[in-house]
């Protein structure tokens, strides 16, 4: 028995399970720097697991929906704004929290606790100096001045200022995904909190999506993001949303996370952006 899965750039992933399921996790495809295929492209979508509401997870929902019917879980904040901003029809949605479970068709997936990184407390961390912006209340200038300390001289796209405004991020959810033959997946999309250990052991993983915060702000993290990695039990890591969410945006070392987990006998498999990979 197998599984498929690819990974589709910043946080989504394709996963074909061996319950005949395929699950959809955040989909951002067609106004990604890198993703490598349109949304027109993803060949399945039984369902859609969203861990937040930013635009950079949910932008191509709606394509989705169109093409392939799936129901969406998600919490209640960003179901509404989907509704709102796509034009989703309501019946879609599936309301949930962490603590909640999903039954579907022979696919079973526990919704667990996450942690959305603090841009305002990274900023003070990377610099040592409280962020005020520019102080006459222009949000643009300071999404500026903290996205290039956090990223570097980035581009923003022309958006931005909209998405960010129309898309709020709602409670962070992880997912625990039962395979269909036993093994499991943790979907663990979120700031390596100290508080979510006791979370991520519970979800006793074969392989860990591991978010792993971009450019400069990894800087100093990377001990408390392969601690929180170990903590899932995951055999294999494969990172995630640490490539360049915007244009100009600095590359993402990986080379001490490599080594860190590697030194504890864990692979840490770098995914081709759009390939396929099956393990049976």
């Amino acid at each position: 028995m197998a599984f498929r899965i690819r990974w589709l750039g910043t946080a989504c992933f394709e996963i074909h399970g061996e319950n005949g399921q395929t699950v959809v996790i955040d989909p951002y495809l067609d106004d990604c720097l890198n993703a490598p295929i349109r949304s027109s492209q993803v060949e399945g979508c039984d369902l859609i697991l969203l861990t937040h509401g930013h635009y950079d997870h949910v932008l191509d929902v709606g394509k989705l929906v169109e093409r392939f019917r799936p129901l969406i879980y998600c919490s209640r904040e960003v179901a509404r704004a989907l509704s709102e901003q796509q034009g989703i029809d309501p019946e879609h949605f599936i309301s949930i929290a962490a603590g909640d479970s999903i039954e579907r068709e022979g696919l079973h997936v526990d919704v667990v606790r996450g942690v959305h990184v603090d841009f305002v407390s990274e900023y003070q961390r990377l610099t040592g100096e409280e962020f005020h912006g520019d102080g006459d209340g222009d949000f643009s200038k300071m999404l500026r001045e903290g996205l290039e300390v956090l990223l570097g001289p980035v581009n923003p796209p022309e958006q931005l200022e909209e998405w960010m405004i129309n898309y709020p991020p709602g409670e962070q959810l992880n997912y625990v995904i039962d395979t269909g033959d036993g093994r499991r997946i943790y979907m663990a999309g979120s700031y390596p909190d100290p508080g979510l250990l006791e979370v991520a052991r519970t979800a006793r993983s074969f392989m860990t999506l591991l978010q792993v915060i971009p450019g400069k702000t990894l800087q100093g993290m990377e001990e408390a993001v392969v601690r929180y990695g170990l903590a899932s039990g995951a055999r294999i890591i494969v990172p995630q949303h640490h490539d360049p969410l915007m244009e100009g945006a600095a590359p993402t070392d990986l080379s001490t996370l490599r080594s860190l987990f590697e030194r504890q006998n864990v692979a840490f498999q770098e995914f081709i952006p759009g390939r396929w990979y099956a393990f049976g």
